[in-house]
């Protein structure tokens, strides 16, 4: 049948071995992770949440690249911004750790995509998350859709360096800083960024990819163009 083979050939959603206790995750917690994986990974089947070459991994390359992120927000205290949200990371593993035992900042999801947006709802509700959805385009928000201050923006496998810096800068927030999860190509992103931009950064190395890393952005301000002398 359909259905059975569909369940043979989706991944398990139960973490591996240790992975509650790698990433400092509460029982209750790793309860509500394996309820967010069981429904992305339900609502994969026929929406592209996520890429079909990450299924088998999930845990370890959606998940745990998210709670990577949690030590540089554990004191955060107001509001946290991320951008093309998509299937949720690291927006929904963040928010269920960051709001265990304690109230945590609210975590805002900027998605364009309806079918995502509507799938961000159903999870969120389904693990009990303190989190607002808004279905539109980076570029089309407005003071009403983001409650400041913002502690911080963040966003994966969106966009290079200067395209996250033009879409951040454009948006009505004024973040504290930038935390952005990159991979390979992050000395290059910044190389071509620092042609019109001036950046204050840290990169911390990534605890999931080895190749990868933290991109904190502290800092950024536009080169202003010098004009030509006639």
């Amino acid at each position: 049948m359909i259905v059975a083979s569909l369940t043979r050939q989706m991944p398990h959603s139960v973490p591996p071995a240790g992975f509650a206790k790698r990433w400092d995750v509460s029982r209750e917690s790793l309860a509500r992770l394996e309820l967010y994986a069981g429904e992305l990974l339900r609502w994969q089947q026929v929406h592209n949440l996520i890429a079909k070459t990450a299924e088998a991994d999930f845990w370890e390359r959606h998940v745990a690249d998210a709670l990577q992120l949690a030590p540089f927000l554990s004191d955060a205290r107001s509001n946290i911004v991320d951008i093309g949200s998509g299937g949720g990371i690291p927006a929904i593993p963040l928010a269920i750790q960051l709001q265990d035992q304690r109230q945590g900042p609210t975590i805002t999801m900027i998605e364009s995509n309806a079918k995502k947006a509507a799938f961000l709802r159903t999870a969120s509700r389904l693990c009990g998350i303190d989190v607002r959805i808004i279905n539109k385009r980076i570029e089309s928000l407005t003071d009403s859709d983001v409650e400041q201050p913002v502690d911080a923006v963040i966003a994966r496998a969106l966009a290079p360096v200067a395209e996250l810096l033009d879409l951040v800068t454009g948006m009505p927030v004024r973040p504290q800083r930038m935390l952005f999860l990159k991979g390979q190509h992050v000395d290059a992103e910044l190389t071509e960024a620092t042609k019109c931009w001036n950046i204050s950064f840290s990169k911390h190395p990534s605890q999931t990819a080895p190749d990868g890393c933290i991109l904190e952005i502290h800092e950024a301000e536009r080169v202003k163009s010098v004009p030509r002398s006639g």
